[in-house]
């Protein structure tokens, strides 16, 4: 396997840079690099050399001896100041040398899975921790990056081990039913893991929105104040605003942060009837992102929130706008004005509470497609295996049981099946 390295730290300019070096090589850097080896997990400063005994840097060597490391391999990390002629002379250096490499993307965290260091539910929970920007992605990513969803799929796992062990017993001494004690046991224990698994599939929809933003999006009829609202919440101009009616034709989407909450706030097209071929798509594309909505804010100035079109059974909150001119005191309405910055703090109040609301209790969650695909089909099985009597059909209710052990091992481990594995770590930045 190939010795690996990559800078660990920001492209961008900077006082100091990190490159990682991974790998059973490792130990050669000394040698290729002219220092003195320093001792394991002591910071020791060192000058660096080319192969031409010329000086590249002043660098600070910190050599981390394998296993207990973040890959599972020898680490020796080189913290060298910030300039990049610095960084490609050593690149440079290492590119030439048999057994090196440039690392590629996740890399380094793969290299942690494969060397049993982290599961695949943590090393995804990593990867979101590093792509985190509101404080609820951050709560959920580290969750999963210390192994709360590891720990659930691992306590259905030693459940259903349990279940198996006991139908092979079954089968082995086939001419023994299972005494009505264990029945009861095995039936009990079934039906809580199906409850369980039913319980993570129905909070999945909030784990994803964490991972992606939740979809909030604006309707209304054209001219009132769509554009207006958003450009206010994103304090830029996202939007064109004119009054010249039915100039959203296409969805205009602005990613915010709704206290740790993460949104994606869309406006649309105008709602209503015309012969304009353009605007008609705009009104389609309107109502098929409404459907996709987790809220949605249905914008008038007058009195009318009225629209059959609209056939979400999400969250729906009606919006006066305009109110500087005129305000409805019909409760469950939220005035708000732009101009005059009125109500909108309130209207925002109330988005916050019904996301909120949604959130589940427990930190275990379900956050990626394929987590949930490999619910659904454990669910199925075990649904399938309550159709047959253990006694007279136990080697189906085991086979049952396998694919559940399968797909729940699947959500942590997946073995010999690269292009999955390529698929999640090609995801994360170089270098981690």
């Amino acid at each position: 396997m190939y010795t690996i390295f990559s800078s660990a730290s920001s492209p961008q300019k900077s006082a100091i840079k990190i490159i990682r070096v991974s790998g059973s090589e490792t130990k050669k850097l000394p040698k290729i690099f002219s220092f003195k080896p320093t001792q394991p997990r002591v910071a020791s400063l060192r000058k660096i050399y080319d192969q031409n005994n010329n000086i590249i840097d002043n660098a600070l060597i910190i050599f981390f001896p394998g296993p207990n490391t973040v890959t599972g391999e020898d680490i020796i990390e080189l913290h060298i100041h910030g300039s990049s002629v610095i960084e490609k002379k050593i690149y440079n250096i290492l590119s030439r040398i048999k057994r090196f490499r440039i690392a590629d993307r996740g890399e380094f965290t793969k290299r942690a899975f494969l060397n049993g260091i982290l599961d695949l539910t943590q090393a995804e929970g990593l990867n979101d921790l590093i792509n985190s920007e509101t404080e609820n992605q951050f709560k959920i990513s580290m969750s999963q990056y210390e192994g709360a969803l590891s720990s659930k799929i691992y306590s259905w796992r030693e459940e259903v081990i349990w279940l198996l062990s006991k139908l092979e017993a079954l089968i082995d001494f086939s001419d023994e039913e299972l005494p009505m004690e264990l029945e009861q046991t095995f039936n009990f224990k079934v039906l809580k893991i199906l409850e369980d698994m039913k319980n993570s599939l129905k909070y999945s929809r909030y784990g994803e929105r964490i991972r992606n933003g939740f979809i909030i999006t604006l309707v209304g009829r054209p001219n009132v104040g769509k554009s207006s609202l958003i450009n206010y919440l994103s304090d830029r101009r996202a939007s064109i605003v004119t009054d010249e009616a039915g100039t959203t034709r296409d969805i205009i989407e602005v990613i915010m942060d709704f206290e740790g909450f993460p949104v994606i706030l869309n406006d649309t097209a105008g709602i209503r009837k015309t012969k304009s071929e353009v605007e008609k798509i705009g009104v389609e594309r309107t109502l098929e992102k409404a459907e996709l909505s987790d809220i949605i804010l249905i914008l008038s100035d007058n009195e009318d929130f009225a629209y059959p079109e609209l056939k979400s059974t999400c969250k729906k909150i009606l919006v006066h706008t305009k109110s500087d001119l005129k305000i409805l005191p019909n409760k469950g309405i939220h005035n708000i004005s732009v101009r005059d910055n009125i109500g909108i703090d309130k209207l925002t109040n109330a988005i916050v509470s019904h996301l909120k609301s949604l959130a589940p209790k427990q930190d275990a969650m379900l956050t990626r497609k394929r987590h949930i695909e490999a619910i659904k089909r454990s669910i199925y099985a075990l649904n399938d295996m309550q159709k047959f009597d253990l006694n007279v059909n136990p080697e189906i209710a085991s086979e049952n049981l396998r694919i559940v052990a399968k797909e729940i091992g699947s959500m942590t481990n997946i073995i010999d099946v690269d292009e999955i594995l390529d698929d999640i770590f090609s995801s994360f930045c170089i270098g981690k």
